[in-house]
């Protein structure tokens, strides 16, 4: 298994919290990792990405999906997706966001492509890689 670089499960002092689970799901040796976090302002997205990319980890990756929820001043929730290339991925972690009412979260499901085609597998494991991560909602 190969150690994250940003020592993730250590006491690392961010300005926000984050949960990572690496290598979760392992299809058709596509491996998949996700990253929690706990954001309060849309600001705070960019610097979560960036700070998550300065690892090797996850730059050498193929997709880097994400999506958040974040709840306005006013009591409305800006959310928002992206999909880094793998169509209608973000889609599918900011559905199970939705669907656990999770809000000041981000959620990142990295992917480790094989070049083994999973088609619409791949969502499954987009879905699952998310809800694991909301387990752990309480850390987040």
């Amino acid at each position: 298994m190969q150690k994250l670089t940003l020592n993730l499960e250590k006491n690392y002092i961010l300005s926000y919290r984050r949960k990572i689970l690496k290598n979760i799901i392992i299809d058709r040796k596509s491996k998949y990792t996700t990253v929690g976090g706990f954001i309060i302002k849309k600001e705070q997205v960019k610097e979560f990405l960036k700070e998550l990319l300065k690892d090797k980890y996850f730059q050498k990756s193929t997709h880097n999906t994400y999506a958040y929820r974040i709840v306005l001043e006013n009591k409305t929730i800006l959310e928002w997706k992206n999909d880094d290339w793998e169509t209608g991925a973000g889609n599918c972690i900011l559905r199970e966001l939705q669907r656990g009412k999770m809000v000041n979260v981000i959620v990142v499901v990295t992917r480790y492509f094989w070049w083994i085609q999973l088609h619409s597998d791949r969502f499954k494991n987009v879905i699952n890689a998310t809800k694991e991560i909301l387990k752990f909602k309480k850390e987040l």
